[in-house]
């Protein structure tokens, strides 16, 4: 389904919208993609808010750790050249 044949790629005949002129190819598509978004694990409230508190808390130590790391090559730079 996602491979063309090598003839049709190498005539250069517009890509990838060219593929969906058939209306019956596009409602396939699209078929596919929502069975496909059926078999996805969603997170529910909880798990949601759970997960994004860890992204911002990790996030967060990183932006601490970049800030001391540049703020000490700051202060290293500054004394070494006299500014």
């Amino acid at each position: 389904m996602a491979l063309t044949k090598k003839d049709d790629r190498a005539k250069g005949n517009g890509g990838f919208l060219n593929r969906f002129k058939n209306p019956s190819r596009r409602v396939n598509y699209f078929r596919e993609v929502w069975l496909e978004l059926k078999k996805v694990h969603w997170p529910n409230r909880s798990q949601l808010l759970t997960y994004t508190a860890v992204v911002l808390v990790a996030v967060g130590i990183c932006a601490v750790l970049i800030w001391i790391v540049d703020s000490g090559l700051t202060y290293a730079l500054s004394t070494l050249l006299g500014y």
